[in-house]
Formats: structure tokens, sequence, C-alpha cells
């Protein structure tokens, strides 16, 4: 048979983990479409850890943590870029849960093929293993054809009852197990443990050594069935790169840009300017298809891969005929094939990744494509094919689309003060700004890209700023800015259902330069004006999620200090950013103090939106549905959108009588604190609250998800035992359920605030990110070491380190500075019994504890430089200064609050105060943040040292 049929192969890995060049030069020289793999030793979400085999995806099912905790087992696929599959789900038995199997099926030619791989630990029970495949494949009903591969861990050379078993089972099913030689191998001992069983016919099975003396061989397996042919990997680009710019430049200043500028409607300035860009990028840079090829990895050149084929065939010889010449003839080819292995890759390394330390965009675009693990592969499954359904599935909003009408009337009739927001005209000079800030490159609807418009410049920006000035004028927004093209992204790993999908929109470019405008118009009438809730952090300039939890968090623990206990209620909005009532918010927008051209221009904005859905397929073609109408909720992917909402939810505080809440865009939560013996009226207080909010929303269009919601009790064991055991928080005639951990803004919170839940999984992150580096390790600098270190794995720890630092357990502490610890030996080879610390002071580097030092004395810096945000800086008292002449407010100490608990010294106000007061006076004095920043980082870092040279006499003497 020919290449012409299907082609797949199977490994016991023995890990995914290493071994990956032979791996990957094995998978490249036999050009499978599917490799089946076993053993893996990949628990979830380690996929990053196996080999990137160009041109194949990683399909993965881990060992389940109920067999020995997740360690070792695991099976999955590699697929062949183009090979269209359907991952199956398996039988839900609890019996079966500790048994490890995958399978897939796909149709080829149409015929319906089910492919499955399973693997089964030599001591577990063999009748399980085999029920459950066969309830398995009794459940594939459509297909015609099934093939297994798998690690049975049953010799079947031997006679005895497993083989048996194996027979009996493989009889039942009509499949015939077609391996015949031996597939492991030990110094005494060869077996045929690795199976492939079929009912297809006239399929070649052979066995080839795969690299070592002693374990696994591989399987290769021809199936008699034709495979589809594979459709070209193909990318549409325009090479810029190659443009000749004078002749370029020439082509754009011979073109009559005073024509667009002087047109009466913005529509047709709009497009006649596209059409100008568009048509000298046809002709200096048309169009063009690349065909995409997987090449392998660079160190693996021809002669490495001639190299590996004598290898195997010295072992190949070695196993057939078990002499000591051919056993060290093996033995110095293999050693020949790791050293030139290793030497490609130090010569690799050395010119394309640590030369290019500098270069950071050619630095991180090599370790991308040939070492970091790849992004999640975002090729949709063969059921997510229909364009026009996906799409109509996005735009399928949950809650009332109508108007309510007497809470238009309000909002028409009433005003929030006697302000008035006006839009006005921008400059050429704010545009080019504009563009300065835009990041993505990604080309909308009208195909044009950021690249293209800066390479016009400056023949074209003037017609832009007077583009963007007559749409303010003329209070119309381009009709063809508001088409969004919507590219679907699966959520999770295995998506089955439309549900599982998450839309990406994406606008036209200059759009986004009209947004900006406006944006910044529009933020700083509602920050100068007070316009937006004070404890709304989403989306305004110095807030954040940390400065939000601050917030929440100090409050908690500052009522705990007054014996009090609290009740955080988490709610949950579905698709909120997308239930907006447009015609509700206009009449908000009057209310505010929107005059009538404004609101013109948003309701241009808002309305007669369309978006189509784009599903890319993996060979590069595009399937793309019809353009369907926008009728509710804010533009997905625009830059006035966040703000746009937050100003319409901004009244859901009117709602709130009793409790205290925080609002971060459409994460809201309220909390109220009492004395344990007034509980039946906290809650009582909280559940109007709560009915208040549902309320709201409903008026407003929106939608609660009280399943979704949860909520927490925080408090000392002796107030929480106080309370009873049930408390009904009710949200919508619905029980909230209550929960001990809860995510909250990216952070695991729990009812204790020790975050060690979330302290452990970033720990977790950070080893595994260490392990992936270590792989590439001889072939580093030492100086392209550390910053990996601080980018990959370090970076893990930062997110929210000022709100969890402070409550650190001390063993939470310790977990933490083991992964710098474990990182500084990785950068500096530190020899296990040496000390860490005199290497980390050598290199300047500051420890963990001092980090979350020097982060939160930054985000303090800004809080009292700025006063902002407001609901932190209030937080702060100030030691009145003696002096009789004015002081500046930086030089001051602050006071530490009276307190009775030691859980108060976890709060922010307190935690402010040491770390600020602590910090040496000219320090404090400095102007600027950066160099705030670097002084304080000196400083911490001499501190370091010094602490460090005491205990190193102390030992001493």
């Amino acid at each position: 048979m020919h290449d012409k049929y299907l082609k797949i192969g199977f490994l016991n890995v023995g890990s995914l983990g290493t071994k990956h060049d032979d791996f990957i030069a094995s998978v490249a020289s036999h050009s499978f479409d599917i490799v089946a793999v076993n053993e893996t030793w990949l628990r979830p979400g380690e996929e990053g850890r196996a080999p990137t085999v160009p041109g194949y995806r990683l399909r993965h099912t881990p060992r389940p943590l109920t067999v020995r905790g997740g360690r070792g087992g695991g099976v999955g696929f590699y697929l062949k870029r183009g090979l269209t599959v359907r991952a199956c789900s398996t039988p839900t038995d609890p019996r079966y849960e500790s048994i490890e199997q995958m399978w897939i099926t796909l149709s080829l030619n149409g015929v319906k093929l089910a492919i499955g791989t399973a693997y089964r630990p030599p001591r577990s029970d063999l009748d399980l293993f085999l029920d459950a495949i066969t309830d398995t494949i009794s459940s594939l009903t459509k297909c015609d054809h099934y093939v297994l591969l798998g690690d049975f861990n049953v010799n079947m050379l031997n006679t005895g009852c497993q083989t048996l078993k194996v027979c009996e089972f493989l009889n039942s099913l009509s499949l015939k197990q077609l391996v015949d030689s031996p597939t492991h191998f030990t110094d005494h001992s060869q077996t045929l443990i690795d199976l492939v069983c079929t009912n297809i016919n006239n399929t070649s099975v052979c066995v080839e050594p795969f690299g070592a003396i002693h374990g696994h061989s591989l399987v290769i397996c021809k199936l008699n069935i034709k495979r589809s042919k594979y459709k070209p990997h193909t990318v549409a680009y325009r090479p810029i790169t190659k443009i000749d710019r004078d002749k370029f430049d020439d082509e754009l200043a011979h073109l009559d840009w005073e024509v667009i500028r002087n047109l009466p409607n913005v529509n047709d300035m709009v497009e006649a300017l596209n059409r100008n860009i568009v048509s000298v990028f046809d002709k200096h840079a048309p169009v063009k298809t690349c065909l995409i090829k997987d090449h392998s990895h660079p160190w693996i050149t021809d002669t490495i891969k001639f190299m590996m084929h004598l290898r195997n065939e010295a072992l190949a010889k070695y196993r057939k005929i078990r002499s000591e010449s051919k056993k060290v003839y093996y033995k110095q080819l293999k050693s020949l094939v790791s050293s030139s292995l290793f030497y490609e890759k130090v010569a690799y390394f050395k010119q394309n990744i640590n030369n290019k330390i500098n270069e950071p965009k050619t630095l991180w675009k090599n370790l991308k494509s040939t070492v970091l693990p790849p992004k999640p592969f975002h090729d949709l499954p063969s059921h997510f094919r229909d364009p026009d359904q996906i799409n109509s599935n996005f735009l399928n909003v949950p809650g009332n689309p109508i108007s309510n009408v007497t809470e238009c009337t309000f909002f028409e009739s009433h005003r929030f003060s006697d302000t008035s927001f006006s839009l006005h005209p921008v400059s050429t000079d704010q545009v080019l700004r504009y563009f300065g800030q835009l990041k993505s490159n990604a080309g909308g609807y009208d195909g044009i890209t950021l690249d293209m418009i800066t390479l016009t410049f400056p023949h074209t920006i003037e017609v832009i700023t007077d583009i963007v000035n007559k749409s303010i004028v003329s209070a119309t927004f381009p009709d063809i800015w508001k088409i969004a093209s919507v590219r679907p992204l699966p959520k999770i790993t295995n998506p089955t259902e439309l549900k599982d999908l998450r839309p990406i929109s994406i606008l036209p470019c200059l759009s986004k330069i009209a947004e900006k405008a406006i944006c910044q118009q529009l933020s700083r009438y509602l920050e100068e004006n007070n316009i937006l809730p004070e404890l709304q952090s989403g989306f305004r300039k110095r807030r954040g999620t940390s400065t939000a939890l601050l917030d929440v968090t100090d409050n908690i623990l500052s009522a705990q200090d007054k014996g009090m206990c609290t009740l955080l209620v988490l709610l949950d909005f579905s698709r909120a950013f997308d239930c907006i009532n447009i015609e509700l918010l206009l009449c908000k927008l009057k209310y505010y103090g929107f005059d009538d051209n404004a609101i013109k221009w948003f309701q241009s904005y808002l309305y007669n939106r369309q978006q189509r859905v784009e599903v890319r397929l993996s060979n590069g073609s595009t399937l793309t549905s019809s353009l369907t109408p926008i009728n509710r909720g804010v533009p997905q992917g625009s830059i006035l959108g966040p703000l746009i909402f937050i100003l319409y939810c901004a009244d859901i505080i009117n709602s709130l009588k009793r409790c205290r809440y925080h609002i971060y865009a459409d994460d809201v939560q309220v909390y109220i604190s009492f004395d344990p013996r007034e509980h039946v009226n906290a809650l009582r207080d909280l559940n109007e609250d709560l009915n208040r909010i549902a309320g709201w929303a409903e008026v407003n269009g929106l939608v609660l998800n009280p399943t979704k919601t949860k909520y927490m009790l925080f408090g000392t064991k002796s107030q929480i035992s106080a309370l009873p055991s049930t408390i009904h928080v009710v949200l919508m005639g619905e029980l909230v359920e209550r929960v001990t951990e809860a995510r909250n803004l990216g952070l695991t919170m729990d009812a204790e605030l020790r975050y060690e839940a979330h302290v452990a999984k970033s720990v977790r992150t950070c080893f595994y990110r260490l392990r992936i580096l270590y792989k590439i390790r001889p072939y580093l600098s030492e100086e392209l070491r550390v910053r990996l270190v601080e980018s990959l794995v370090l970076s893990n720890l930062n997110y929210a380190d000022t709100v969890y630092g402070p409550r650190l357990l001390a063993r939470t502490e310790r977990l933490i500075q083991r992964v710098q610890n474990a990182c500084a030996r990785f950068c500096f080879k530190i020899p296990p019994r040496s000390h860490v610390t005199p290497f980390i002071n050598q290199h300047s580097i500051l420890k963990m504890k001092s980090r979350r030092k020097l982060h939160l004395a930054c985000l303090l810096f800004g809080v009292i430089k700025y006063q902002e945000p407001s609901y932190l800086y209030k937080k702060l008292s100030w030691i009145a200064s003696k002096r009789q002449r004015p002081v500046r407010q930086c030089s001051q100490q602050l006071s530490t609050e009276p307190h009775s608990t030691a859980a108060f010294r976890g709060s922010f106000r307190y935690a402010a105060t040491k770390c600020w007061n602590n910090i040496p006076p000219p320090i404090r004095n400095i102007k600027t943040l950066g160099t705030f920043r670097t002084h304080l980082r000196k400083f911490l870092i001499d501190s370091q040292k010094e602490l460090g040279m005491t205990i190193s006499n102390t030992s001493i003497i």
C-alpha cells in the first residue's frame, strides 16, 4: 500500500516530557496521519510539556486524579493538520473511572472510522479494562470500522490466562490483533504488549526500534482505507515589507486627497479613502497566497536524521542477534547522535536566541516557533462548520429586548446635574497619538490593517483627521465601520456545543481612531463630574482589579476586627455587555448631560450594526456567514463599548440601601457586615438589596444568573459559631449557594482570606513552566535565563500580590520563596547543597517578600500622589507634623489605626502604613514613579544584602 492510505503510528512514549527530538524525527520521517501515544505522564493542563510536532496538534486525556493522584499514565493522539476528527465521549459508569482510554471518529471517502487508544497499568484489573473498552465500542454504533491501539500489558506471545481473556475480548467484537513481533524489550525479556486491533482487512503492521535498547518500539500501521487528499495550508497576505517606498510614496503623492476632504458625506469620505488605500496596495503589494510548510526543528538536520536512521538500524540488528559487538556499535552511534544534536542546538540557540537578547521581537518569535509551548489549537471541530448557525447563536441574547417606557421617561425628564457633554473636533497631532496607542494589526471588514494605514502617512493623516471631525460634526458614524468580523474560538479544549465557543470581534482599524477620540473626551467628562460610581473600578485610570480587591478585603478585615461577620455575594450576569438596551442607553445619556449632537452621534454609533462570522479551516481557507443585524448591546471589540457599559450600569447603586458594594465592569459584589447577634436584620437587609438589584436588572434588560451567583461568609470561628447553621441568601426567589472558596476578579478567595488555594495553583503553574525551560537550559545564556524566568515563571505570582501578600501564612510564604529558589538554581546552575541567597544577592535580585513590598509601595505612591482611587486614599491617615512650615504629604508618616486582632494586620490600611513608614523620607519625596521604583528597589536590595551578611557573620561566629 502506498501513501494514499491512512497511516497510523503507536508508541508508549514513557513520558512526553522527554525524548522530544527522537519523537519529532520519527513522526516526520514516517509522515503519519495519526500517532497514538500512551503513558504521556502529562497532568491536566500540562500539554505544553509535550513536544511540538510541526504540522500536528495534540489531543490528550490525562490519567484520572483518582489513580495515583493523576501521576503517570495519560493517553492521546497527534493529529495531522487538515485531518477532521471528532472526540468521542466514553461511558460514564463510575466503575470505569480509572480506565485510561480516548476515542476519535473521522470520515474518509464515505467510511466512518473510530480510532481509540487505551493503556492498562500492569497491576490493574484486566476484566474491568476490557469491559470498559467493550462498552465504548458498543456505543459507537454509527461507525463502519474500529481501530484500537494500546499497551495492554498482556504478553500476547504467551498462552496464559490473560492472553486468552484478550483473545475472547477481540473475538466478541470481531476484531483482529495484528502485531506479531515483540514490542517491549529489557535485558532479559522480549514481550508483545503493544497491540493494534481492528476489523479492517488487508491492514499491514510493522514494528520499528525507537532509540533505546530498553523500552517500547514504534508500531506502524497502514490501514486499507484511502485517506482524503490534504488541502495545502495557505495564508493570504500582502508583502508590505517588499514595497518600493520611493515608488509607493510617489504614487500616494499623485493621488488627489483634497477631493476626499471636500466630500459632503462622511460615508463617501471613508469609502473614497478606503478605495484609494486598497488600490495603491493592490498595485504595490497585491494580496498573495503563501503555502505554509511545516518544517521540523532547525537542529534536526538531514545529517542528524540520517545518523538517527543508522542508529535505529544498529538497534534492530542488535535485537535480532544479541552480540556484544553489535551492542557496542549501537551505543557508539547513539552517543554520536546525542553529541551531534547537542552541538547543533548550541549553534542554533547561540545564533537565533542568545544573540537576539537585545531584539525582543525577534527573540520571542524564535522562541515561540521552536521552544515554547504553542497556543491552544483554534481549529473548530467539523460539526462547527456552519458560520450562519454560529452567528445566530452569538446573537441569541438573553433578557427582555423591549424598553421599559417608565424608565425611559424618567431619564428623559430628569438630569443628573447641570453639566453638559458635547463632542469636539480633534487635531492631527491627537490622531497621530491615537494611532501610536493601537496594538492590533488585524484587518477588519474593510481589509485594511494598521500597518497599511501608517505606511500612507503623511499623505492620509489630514484626510483621516477630517473624517473623524466630519463624523463628530455631522453626528454620523460611518456605516462600514459598524460591521464586525467575528472569529469563533473554543472556550475549552474539546468543544461540543455552540455555547463552548467565544466570539472575537474585529472592527475596522480606522473606526478605533474615531472611538479613541470620543472615548478620551467622554472619560474626562465622566471623571471631572463624578458621574460614575466611586466604587466602579472597571476601565478607569489608576484603578483595577487589585485596587477593587484591596477595598473589599480591607473592609472585611476591619469589620472582623470590630467583632463583626461579613456576608459577601458575588453576582453573576449573563452576557451583560450584549444585553444592553440601546434605546434606554440613549435616554440615560440625556440624563447624564449629553447634548443633542452627542446623543445623535451615539445613536448613529450604536444602531444599524452588523456582524458576520468567519470560520477558519485548518488548511487556511475561510467560511463566511451572511451579514446579520445586531439589535442590542455595546459593540464587542470596541474601545468605547466598556466605558458606555459602566455608564449604563452606573445607577445600579441606587438599588443598594443597606449593603456596601464594589463593581468592576459587570462583576458586582455586594456585602454587609454585622454583629452576629443582629444576623436576622442583616440578612433581611441583604436580601432586600438583592431583590432591588434583580428588579433593576430586569428593567434594564440585563439577566442575573442565580445558579452561578455565590456567597461567602467571613469572620472568626467564634463569630461564625454564633450564627445559625443555615443562612438563606435569596436572589430572584432562588437560594444562593454558599461556598468556602470562590474566584473573585481572578483571585481565588477563601473564607479565611489566606489565599492558599490561589497561591498553590500559581506555584504549580510556575513549576510547570520551569520544567519546560529546563529542557533548553544547556543552550541558554545566563542573562537570557534570568529574563525568561522573570517573564514566564515568576510573573505568575505578581497578580494581586498586593492583596494576598499581607495575609500569607508563613508556610505559604515559604512555598512562594521555593519557586524563586528553584528559579535561581535554574538560572545560575547552583549545586543542590549550596545556599541560594548569596547568588540572589550577588545578582541584585529581590526576594519574593521584598518584591511584594516594592509592588505595594508603587501602588501606594500613585494613591498618595493622585489621591486616586479615592476609596483607598480615604483609608489612609497621616501623623500631624509638628513643623510650622507646610510639609509635603509624601514626606509625612502614616498613622496606624488602633486594632484588637492580628487579622487586622493583613488589611490594606495596616500593610500600607507599615510599608510607607519603612521607606526612607528621601525616597518618599521623589516625584516620579519610575525614579521612585528605581531608588526603592536599590534600597530593598541593599537591605537584603546587609541582612544576608549579618546572618552569614552570625553563623560563622
